[in-house]
């Protein structure tokens, strides 16, 4: 039986056993109450499973569930690292929760550690991994260096959308019991990994005796439950949609909204939407942001603009946001959300409307998918998962989405395909590998975590550290960005630089941490 450590913001696979970066001992710096991981990559195995145990602290453990990637679409031109593979291959990105056996794969092994270091935690832990095939028994020195310092608030907005529908098939749930039970638990991974915003659906509407009725109690519970997890913002879903990327119109359901019969829909249900944020008394708190018809683009750009207007007009209390890149809606939004690489391609207008007052956010999506544009794709390395809240401190933008953590496409089964098919706007696209998902369905109604909604849970780590020490010391906290992140399209994927420069962040970082 053989072993090697890797950090955990590199790809191991179950066919390769030599990294650069590994060592046979864990070397690790942490936060106080934050977490110290890394990947154990265990091969030429005897027996049928491995039983696993740390001696000198406690651990979340997971089983690394290789995924396999079937293809790389959307990249036409080869560049180093994009992909970081020829496929098809397997990479390890889905964390399964064990407490001290694992049965061992053919080729080989992946283990997980998360280790939450407690604040009164001394400033050094020292202990092992003990681990067995049956026939050979192997112990993994482990030494964690403790910051004095702890994880910093959390001062990035970030949401991504978490599909309950799909949640609620692939774990088989019919009953509201189990899907509340569920629900939380997804939410909770969501709240581990720093994410504040959420997403949810309008009040529902029906149309009766000739006039608009909206039912808000399933609304209300939501948001409450929400908030009550930790959520500072909710995302309502946009007021209408295009049936195709050429069409002009923006439409709920059949009705057109700029017509009468659409505007008296609107006026309706804003006005009740508003009245129902004023009896729960979160009209002015600047909680709900409002999106208008995701992605607007030059074709329905005055339709889009004069729905803005109507919007403001009703519910002026309310702030609108929309993912949108390069399209002509000037003043239509207070929070713009370019694509990534929109943004660098448009940086003189996002940055107009910062300096005007509006917030201006970033996303990602099956684009960016070239260029070396950076993403959280499964075939790229996962570093760049890991640089995407780099981008938001190197721009000064303040939040992040994405469309989704678990829309598992056409009852594919994301244990198995990674490319799927997607339909959008009448538009068809295979998905780059993983897009759809940063948790998978697990066992017991659990979702499952991956290695790269850890590497986002550390990447908001990093963006406070960075903003907090740019309070005092801005010149110091770019100069620590710019060694490792200059673009979304320029970042530094060397695991050893990464880690150094990792390490000049936390201890720069504690220098400034008493001023807070």
């Amino acid at each position: 039986m053989k072993y090697c450590v890797c950090p955990s913001y590199i790809w191991t696979y179950p066919d390769i056993h030599d990294y650069p970066c590994s060592s046979q001992s864990a070397e690790l710096l942490a936060l106080r109450r934050g977490y110290a991981t890394f990947q154990l990559h265990i091969y030429e195995t005897i027996g049928e499973s491995i039983c696993v145990r740390t001696e000198g602290f406690e651990s979340e453990i997971y089983k690394i569930i290789p995924i396999p990637v079937e293809g790389c679409p959307g990249i036409t031109k080869q560049l180093p690292h994009f992909p970081e593979r020829k496929a098809p291959f397997s990479v390890g990105d889905c964390l399964m929760p064990i407490i001290d056996c694992a049965d061992c794969a053919e080729e080989s092994t992946g283990l997980y550690f998360a280790i939450l270091i407690p604040e009164s935690s001394p400033e050094c832990i020292r202990g092992s991994v003990v681990f067995s095939d049956g026939k050979d028994t192997l112990s993994v020195p482990v030494c964690i260096r403790v910051s004095s310092a702890s994880v910093p608030p959390e001062l990035l907005n970030i949401g991504m959308g978490c599909d309950f529908i799909h949640m609620a098939e692939y774990h088989h749930i019919d009953n509201r019991e189990d899907f509340i039970k569920t629900q939380s638990q997804y939410m909770s991974l969501l709240r581990r990994q720093h994410q504040n915003m959420i997403y949810l659906h309008g009040p529902r509407a029906h149309f009766k005796d000739g006039k608009w009725e909206f039912e808000h109690t399933r609304f209300n519970s939501f948001a409450k439950k929400a908030l009550d997890m930790g959520f500072e913002k909710l995302l309502i879903h946009g007021v209408g949609f295009r049936r195709a990327w050429d069409a002009p119109d923006i439409m709920w359901r059949d009705l057109n909204l700029l017509t009468l019969e659409g505007y008296k829909f609107l006026d309706a249900y804003l006005t009740s939407l508003r009245e129902n944020l004023r009896r729960q008394g979160w009209l002015d708190k600047d909680i709900f942001y409002l999106g208008l018809c995701d992605e607007p683009n030059e074709e329905n750009s005055l339709t889009y603009r004069a729905l803005a207007s109507v919007v403001r007009k009703i519910i002026p209390e309310i702030k609108l946001y929309d993912a949108t890149s390069g399209a002509p809606i000037y003043g239509s939004l207070d929070i713009w959300i370019p694509r990534a690489d929109e943004y660098e391609k448009h940086k003189d207008i996002f940055d107009y409307y910062n300096d005007r007052g509006d917030e201006v956010w970033h996303y990602v999506c099956l684009y960016p998918r070239e260029d070396g544009y950076i993403n959280r794709f499964l075939d790229i390395p996962l570093l760049a998962t890991r640089y995407l809240f780099w981008g938001n401190y190197r721009y000064s933008l303040t939040g992040y989405i994405h469309w989704t953590v678990n829309c598992y496409q056409n009852n594919c089964d994301p244990f198995k395909e990674s490319c799927t098919r997607h339909v959008n706007a009448g538009s068809v696209s295979i998905l780059p590998p993983g897009d759809d998902k940063l948790i998978y369905p697990g066992t017991d109604g659990n979702g499952w975590i991956s290695l790269r909604l850890e590497n986002h849970r550390e990447s908001a780590e990093e963006y406070a550290m960075l903003k907090i020490i740019s309070q005092k010391n801005k010149a110091l906290s770019d100069s620590i960005c710019e060694e490792v992140f200059k673009s979304f399209s320029d970042v530094e994927f060397d695991a050893e630089k990464f880690a150094a420069v990792r390490e000049r962040l936390i201890r720069e970082y504690e220098k400034y941490e008493m001023a807070l």
